[in-house]
């Protein structure tokens, strides 16, 4: 099943100077990736969540996809699977269209 805008305008949020997104992580997984699926965003990193390194994991991740934001930050759940990330300097179309660009591959 192809995804659409419409489907990932729903997982995200137009704030102030940027957008937020919610992502359900998971680690230890065969594969560091991003997904869609059932309405939500899906990361899955290799890494071990000790000392934060899937946090890190995401952050690295997120700022390939979403390389013109001025700041990526995890502004809530750092210690959780469920993630806020909050992408500065992106309106919600531009962070819709590189994750379309992203996800599609």
């Amino acid at each position: 099943m192809k995804i659409r805008e419409a489907d990932l305008e729903r997982i995200m949020l137009e704030v102030e100077n940027g957008v937020c997104l919610k992502i359900y992580v998971t680690p230890r997984a065969g594969e560091t990736r991003l997904i869609y699926r059932d309405g939500e965003l899906l990361f899955y990193s290799e890494k071990n969540p000790k000392h934060h390194a899937v946090n890190r994991d995401l952050m690295k991740y997120l700022y390939k996809i979403f390389d013109r934001a001025e700041n990526i930050s995890i502004i809530r759940g750092r210690s959780d699977r469920t993630k806020i990330v909050k992408l500065i300097g992106l309106s919600k179309d531009e962070a819709i269209e590189k994750l379309l660009k992203f996800i599609e591959k």
